[in-house]
């Protein structure tokens, strides 16, 4: 189990700090990175938080930066919303989509895996998993609405929010 160190967090603007490395990469390569939706100050792990969702959107980058024949770029939109009793943080692009047959293995350790291909999305896995939080991608590789959406939920208790 990953140890948490939980502090009630504004989302928002952590998310805006932990993305801002980023930000110059996506404007290189013409991507839209936007930080949409606010939810109440919550209390989890500032710093796993900020590095999970900048690994999404990192490896959002490494596929939606290729853009389209008839464009260049895409676009790279983080949500944030209320969800019942979770706090939802879906990290969205129009890049090429993800093969359903890749889809359920995602979120697994590759056997060997030392470095950063296979290992990362494992991790934020464990990160959202010690939050009490669960994981689910939905991804489209045809048509015009071709894409893939992450989506982080991390359960809230009233009493948790600052």
């Amino acid at each position: 189990m990953i140890p948490l160190r939980q502090t009630p967090t504004d989302l928002k603007a952590l998310l805006a700090s932990a993305l801002d490395g980023l930000r110059h990469q996506c404007e290189h390569a013409q991507v839209d990175l936007q930080i949409a939706g606010d939810v109440p100050r919550v209390s989890v792990d500032p710093e796993k938080i900020a590095w999970a969702v900048a690994t999404l959107v990192g490896n959002a980058l490494r596929y939606v930066r290729h853009g389209s024949r008839s464009r260049p770029g895409g676009s790279i939109v983080v949500s944030l919303a209320r969800a019942g009793d979770a706090i939802a943080i879906a990290v969205t692009d129009d890049g090429p989509g993800i093969s359903a047959d890749k889809l359920p293995y995602l979120f697994q350790r590759k056997p060997g895996s030392l470095h950063a291909t296979g290992l990362a999305l494992a991790l934020v896995h464990d990160v959202v998993v010690a939050h009490g939080g669960t994981v689910d991608v939905k991804s489209t590789t045809e048509g015009a609405d071709h894409g893939t959406s992450v989506t982080i939920r991390i359960p809230i208790a009233a009493a948790e929010e600052a």
